[in-house]
């Protein structure tokens, strides 16, 4: 099924079952594909879930070359007024994540689980330092940048490449305090990408939030699939009290 954002189609597609609607988010470079094991194992369930290919991925369109995140985040906006729901639970795996947290201080979202989540400043090793400071000055000397970048940069066709840029330039952390819905964090216990201080960082800054480690890197999700579904689906069926308790 696709709905349209701006002029930008988007794929979703969905499993009419029962109780809030989840709206699975993929990472930057996935799609709706992703997070297949959780969508099957919620279908069997006769849960209500959706899977959606965000602009630039799996069969949606391209977005146009001046969007970021919040671009993203309007879109999901735009298929809960095209397919009028009240209420959702966002799941987001990095990328996602970001969405989600953007998205946090929204009436209609009833809980959010952060998966392996980017939208943090970064700790900044002294290797990347030292990279970033190069790429920098070859910038001002005019020099040819097209050998700089991360292999998800130079990947992109060039119209992405903006987005990307804007997307990992956006830090979320200060919208962090205004996230009032529970919160469930999973993180991979053995993840570079988005390391394991990340989800300590959104636990102390999310009041309404619980971490649960997998075991894994940042697609611990799916190294873990059958603890990860598990987790998912009791969460979402009841909130953090069903799941942990009163906390």
């Amino acid at each position: 099924m696709f709905f349209s954002y701006n002029g930008v189609s988007v794929f979703y597609k969905r499993n009419m079952g029962l109780g809030t609607p989840i709206i699975l988010m993929h990472g930057w470079g996935g799609s709706n594909v992703s997070f297949s094991g959780a969508y099957e194992y919620l279908c069997g369930l006769n849960r209500d879930v959706i899977a959606v290919d965000f602009p630039g991925f799996g069969a949606s369109d391209m977005p146009g070359s001046e969007w970021g995140i919040d671009d993203y985040a309007a879109c999901i906006e735009e298929l809960i007024s095209a397919i009028k729901l009240n209420k959702a639970v966002l799941v987001g795996h990095s990328f996602g994540g970001r969405v989600a947290i953007c998205l946090s201080d929204k009436e209609w979202v009833e809980s959010i689980v952060l998966v392996d989540s980017a939208g943090l400043k970064p700790h900044f090793s002294l290797k990347k330092t030292i990279k970033v400071r190069r790429y920098k000055r070859a910038k001002k000397a005019g020099k040819d940048l097209s050998g700089y970048g991360s292999a998800d940069y130079l990947a992109l066709p060039e119209n992405m490449q903006s987005v990307f840029v804007r997307v990992v330039n956006t830090h979320l952390d200060d919208r962090l305090k205004n996230i009032t819905c529970p919160v469930l964090i999973i993180w991979g216990k053995r993840d570079r990408e988005t390391p394991p201080y990340m989800a300590w960082r959104l636990r102390r800054k999310i009041a309404d939030s619980t971490l649960v480690f997998l075991d894994g890197g940042h697609f611990a999700y799916a190294e873990s699939q059958v603890k990860f579904n598990l987790i998912l689906a009791e969460f979402t069926k009841g909130g953090k009290e069903c799941l942990f308790g009163r906390q």
